[in-house]
């Protein structure tokens, strides 16, 4: 049986403080992102069953997934957190581009956790390929992200991603432009169960009804016939936000 997934968007970042700092490599978090780490941790209530933490392998996804979810590395010590690349940021501004290993090791080391780099292979930090900007690229590492989460053997997991990519991977394009590039908060937690359509061999997801009513949705989740709309509607938007400068392009993402 597939797990039950707890989406979360990494805590406030220092590019997060505006365009000015979208130069940074790989920032980390700021202050008001670690208090938004620890307010994460005192409310969220399912810590006893999850049994395993996924993370984009940016510092600031890593550091939002220890800080927020050290219950469960205090309840098994000897668990490991695990690094997918799959899981990184869509664009190619610096701030979306993360950190060779041996870097990431460093920063990662008074973390205290364990963590699983097996997935991390070098040239992950390179915006080609796999990790283009482009919609066929986006699309199959969030069709292989879902897969890959599809396939584990636990019951409850922990994503921990980015505002975008969270749109790609849940396939929801529902308020997308409420922050920049994004429509999930710093810390926001959505809750999904997995299903799979054996005649395609594709995962979606679907956001379980408590959650929707957490973030105050009382209405069922768009039709895919929407949500195609609202997929055009969130790169106008994010044009216009000045998300799509660099990196991901209109002609790009939709071509």
């Amino acid at each position: 049986m597939a797990p039950r997934l707890h989406l979360v968007r990494h805590a406030e970042g220092l590019h997060n403080l505006g365009m000015a700092y979208w130069s940074l490599v790989d920032p980390p978090l700021t202050e008001k992102g670690r208090e938004q780490c620890s307010k994460l941790r005192e409310h969220f209530p399912s810590h006893s069953r999850v049994e395993l933490v996924v993370s984009s392998p940016m510092h600031r996804a890593i550091a939002t997934a220890v800080e927020s979810f050290q219950p469960l590395f205090d309840r098994l010590p000897d668990s490991r957190l695990v690094a997918l690349p799959d899981l990184q940021e869509i664009s190619s501004f610096p701030c979306d581009i993360g950190s060779e290993v041996t870097a990431l090791q460093a920063k990662t080391e008074e973390l205290g956790v364990h963590i699983d780099w097996s997935h991390v292979e070098d040239g992950w930090t390179s915006k080609d390929g796999r990790y283009k900007p482009t919609r066929e690229a986006i699309q199959e590492r969030a069709r292989a992200a879902r897969r890959w989460l599809y396939e584990r053997p636990e019951k409850e997991v922990v994503v921990v991603t980015h505002g975008a990519f969270l749109h790609f991977l849940t396939e929801d394009w529902e308020d997308s432009c409420v922050y920049e590039g994004t429509g999930w908060a710093n810390t926001e937690y959505r809750t999904y169960e997995m299903t799979a359509a054996p005649e395609d061999d594709e995962i979606t997801l679907v956001e379980c009804d408590s959650s929707r009513v957490r973030r105050g949705k009382t209405h069922g989740a768009s039709s895919r016939d929407e949500q195609s709309r609202l997929f055009g509607m969130a790169l106008q938007g994010w044009e216009e936000q000045g998300y799509l400068l660099n990196g991901i392009t209109q002609t790009a993402v939709v071509g």
